[in-house]
C-alpha cells in the first residue's frame, strides 16, 4: 500500500473539520429562523458567505481564520406596473377635394393631358374651326357644342349633361375623332380637305 503525505492527509483534515464546524454552527440556525412563506421560497435564494481558511506561510502549520456565516434572504418585490397608457392616435388631416369646375379650360386640360401634344393640337385646331369652343354653339336638334356633334343628344352616351358640360362634350368628341379618324390629326386633316369631319 502506498503511503499518503502529511500535507496531503493534513489537508483533508482541515476540510473535513471545516465542514463538521458548517454543519454545527448553520444547523442550528436554519432550524431557528422562521420559514419563509412558499411564496417567497420561489423566489429567495440565501447567499451565504463563507471565510477561508489562511495560511501564514508555506512551511508553518496552517491556522484556521474563524468561520463566520451570515444567512441574507432577498426576497424581490415585485410592484405591479400599469401598461403604458395606448397614445390616442394622430388624427390624420381630411383633404378637402376642390370641386371640378367644369369649364372650358378645364375640358382643354383634360384633352391636352389625354392626348398629348401633338394630338392636341390637332384637335384644338378641328373645335376651334368648328365651335371656337363653345359649348353652347348650335340647336340639339342639329349640331351642337364644342365638337359639333349632330345631332347633339349623341353625346348623352358620355353624359346626360351634354348641353352644359364642356368636359363631357370633348370626352365624346375624342372618341369619335379616334373612332371615325383614327385620330385627332386624322379628323384635322379630313377637315382640312373637306372643310368638316
Amino acid at each position: 500500500m502506498k503511503r499518503t503525505s502529511p500535507a496531503i492527509l493534513l489537508a483533508v483534515a482541515t476540510a473535513l473539520v471545516i465542514l463538521a464546524d458548517a454543519v454545527i454552527v448553520v444547523a442550528p440556525r436554519v432550524l431557528a429562523e422562521p420559514q419563509p412563506s412558499p411564496a417567497s421560497q420561489a423566489t429567495a435564494e440565501p447567499a451565504i458567505a463563507l471565510a477561508s481558511p489562511t495560511l501564514a506561510s508555506p512551511t508553518a502549520e496552517p491556522t484556521i481564520a474563524p468561520m463566520v456565516f451570515a444567512a441574507t434572504y432577498f426576497i424581490p418585490v415585485q410592484t405591479p406596473t400599469a401598461a403604458p397608457p395606448t397614445p390616442a392616435p394622430t388624427p390624420t388631416p381630411q383633404v378637402t377635394p376642390v370641386p371640378y369646375r367644369d369649364t372650358v379650360s378645364n375640358a382643354k386640360a383634360y384633352a391636352k393631358a389625354r392626348l398629348g401634344t401633338t394630338q392636341y393640337n390637332c384637335i384644338d385646331a378641328v373645335f376651334i374651326k368648328e365651335s371656337k369652343w363653345n359649348p353652347y354653339l348650335g340647336r340639339s336638334s342639329g349640331p351642337y357644342g364644342i365638337p359639333q356633334a349632330n345631332p347633339g343628344s349623341r353625346m348623352a352616351t358620355f353624359g346626360s349633361n351634354w348641353r352644359t358640360s364642356p368636359l363631357t362634350q370633348v370626352k365624346w368628341g375624342i372618341w369619335y375623332a379616334n373612332s371615325r379618324y383614327g385620330s385627332a390629326c386624322g379628323a384635322w386633316a379630313f377637315w382640312q380637305d373637306n372643310g368638316w369631319y
